[in-house]
């Protein structure tokens, strides 16, 4: 069973960016490496984003989550307590307000209803932002991993040329009974690499590590970062994605912007031929090098499709049940 870690027991990795440019480039690669092998997670210092954006998507998201949605979440919040006191099972169900804005391979940021002209603007800027600051996050990691830049970009782009891009705006507002719900359950992440905004003022985000559960630190204009199922596959097993969670508090409203840079849907994923073979990750097969392919090849929206019905549950069965199905073999 896993058990709670408190997070000043463990060293969680934190890049400071600025330091990429000087002589302590390697030591922060070296971060950036263990963290992709042995956490799953980062965060990211420095990373070009201004303040002053970040805290206007803040500002804006607060204020709409209490002018939009707090009372559509209120009447969910006090049916969900209901039943939990009464007796029903209600974990099964998530403590959080959320809505998900598209941005490749085309943008639905005009056809949300309840969106202002500026909210729009706001997040249209910051999710550019995030696009390039999520390309530049997977050259530093095709740098780490011996392959040429640029590799992790071509392999999520489909046949459109572009990765599938898109935004998920929550909101976890305060529980008064957190022995019944989380804010959201234990999972990973499907697609390829996922960069959040949280709030710097109410934690709950936590990480499964060596059976122990660790809190992911709040830090004020930090970026998360954290590694999906799709870059485990690509990295044949060398970086790992990591089940992780949202506890639900009895105090505070925690916000979370997180962007998930994903391949396109008809993207064939499979293990990267230079991290294949010889060349293979010590990790892969017990440490054994020269292993071969560990993970299968498939076509991303077919690995959706199996997601979205097993999404809470253990990845290794989903890319047991990826063996069986036919995916187009790629050329390139």
């Amino acid at each position: 069973m896993a058990t709670a870690t408190p997070a000043a027991s463990l060293s969680f990795p934190v890049i400071n960016m600025e330091k990429l440019e000087t002589e302590e480039r390697g030591a922060a690669m070296e971060v950036i490496r263990d963290a992709c092998e042995n956490w799953g997670f980062f965060e990211l210092l420095n990373h070009g984003i201004s303040h002053e954006l970040m805290d206007e998507v803040e500002r804006v998201s607060k204020a709409h989550y209490e002018n939009i949605r707090e009372d559509k979440f209120k009447e969910f919040a006090a049916r969900t307590l209901e039943a939990g006191e009464k007796g029903a099972d209600v974990r099964d169900v998530d403590w959080e307000s959320t809505f998900f804005v598209r941005h490749l391979p085309a943008s639905n940021l005009a056809d949300l209803p309840d969106l202002d002209d500026h909210y729009r603007q706001v997040m249209k800027e910051f999710a550019s932002e995030i696009e390039k600051l999520a390309e530049r996050v997977l050259d530093l990691l095709c740098e780490n991993l011996g392959l040429e830049k640029g590799y992790l970009k071509r392999a999520f782009a489909g046949s459109q040329g572009a990765p599938t891009f898109g935004t998920k705006v929550s909101s976890y507002p305060p529980c008064p009974r957190p022995d019944l719900v989380d804010g959201l359950r234990a999972h990973t992440d499907a697609g390829g690499v996922i960069l959040l905004f949280q709030d710097d003022q109410v934690s709950g985000l936590q990480l499964l590590k060596d059976s122990s559960w660790v809190d992911v630190p709040p830090m004020r204009h930090a970026i998360v970062v954290n590694i999906g199922d799709q870059l485990e596959v690509i990295t044949n097993g060398r970086y790992k994605s990591v089940m992780h969670r949202v506890l639900t508090r009895p105090d505070g409203n925690r916000m979370s912007i997180a962007s998930f840079y994903n391949p396109g849907a008809d993207a064939v994923i499979f293990p990267a031929p230079e991290l294949v073979g010889d060349g293979a990750a010590e990790e892969n097969e017990g440490g054994k090098e020269g292993t071969g392919a560990v993970y299968p090849r498939f076509v991303f929206k077919d690995y959706m499709n199996l997601y979205v019905r097993h999404k809470f549950e253990a990845k290794e069965p989903r890319f047991e049940a990826m063996k069986s199905e036919t995916a187009p073999i790629a050329t390139t």
